[in-house]
């Protein structure tokens, strides 16, 4: 069985595995983003535990938080 080819010459199953490693840009709410500028102004180097703690109080998962507070203190 082949694999078919696309016209820039890339497998078809190529391009399905980079359509799902896209990453999704996700926005945040005001009210996340007034919450992640409140901590940061106290915690410039969030914890783990606090990072989760923070992700469940917001509605987010970890790793937005640990993104956020490493891409704010840039």
């Amino acid at each position: 069985m082949a694999i078919a080819t696309s016209h820039h010459g890339q497998s078809q199953s190529i391009n399905e595995t980079n359509r799902k490693h896209r990453r999704i840009e996700r926005q945040f709410t005001s009210d996340q983003i007034a919450a992640l500028e409140i901590d940061f102004s106290y915690t410039k180097y969030m914890t783990r535990r606090g990072r989760i703690q923070l992700a469940r109080r917001l509605g987010l998962n970890e790793r937005q938080v640990k993104i956020w507070f490493s891409s704010r203190y840039v």
